[in-house]
């Protein structure tokens, strides 16, 4: 005769944190579950609706950036300078930090102000001798001006602005959920310690 397998006992499925549902009426959720499930919620809400803040934040700073970009071309002047010595590499100094990126042609020049004239070492955007006469931008002091940054380097710190607010925001959200949900972690499981010492007590 065929030997009869004895039916599979039903186990039940585990409950995932993020399928607890706080409108549920489970009778065997406590109020702490659907506190910690309201929490996961709205910690989701708020890292989503980060998001646009972000967004406008950096939309802000790009304008902001560019006002400013507008600001300093508008203060800058282009007057000759005539180089005192040939072009030789920049050294690594702060006198030589006004240039624009990739520049490395350095000369002394002199050039006119309205209070006089006035001497500096100053880019070149290719080598040159001594005598030649190059353009330079200078503010209404007179004084060396370095590059303006353009759209795309505002646009890159826009951009960099709204993903570090983001990131930080969103972070410290998570932080702190996660704190919440290891404290309720840690009151259930001493809760359930409790019970099943209670379950192991034997009956008088």
């Amino acid at each position: 005769m065929r030997r009869e397998e004895p039916a599979p006992v039903p186990v039940a499925a585990p409950v995932r944190w993020w399928r607890l549902r706080p409108w549920s009426r489970n009778q065997l959720m406590r109020a702490s579950d659907r506190f910690e499930a309201m929490i996961v919620l709205l910690t989701a809400a708020v890292v989503l609706l980060l998001i646009p803040v972000a967004a406008a934040f950096g939309t802000a700073t790009h304008t902001r950036l560019e006002r400013q970009a507008q600001a300093l071309a508008a203060g800058v002047h282009h007057v000759p300078a005539v180089l005192l010595e040939g072009t030789y590499l920049a050294p690594g100094t702060p006198d030589y930090a006004i240039r624009p990126v990739g520049t490395q042609n350095t000369a002394r020049a002199r050039w006119t102000t309205p209070d006089g004239e006035r001497t500096g070492a100053v880019p070149t955007a290719t080598p040159a001798k001594a005598g030649q006469t190059i353009t330079i931008s200078v503010d209404a002091d007179g004084n060396l001006t370095g590059p303006i940054p353009d759209s795309r380097e505002n646009t890159v710190l826009a951009v960099t602005a709204a993903c570090g607010l983001w990131a930080l925001t969103a972070g410290t959200v998570l932080l702190i959920a996660a704190l919440a949900h290891r404290l309720f972690t840690r009151n259930r499981l001493r809760r359930w310690a409790h019970e099943w010492k209670q379950f192991d007590v034997p009956s008088s």
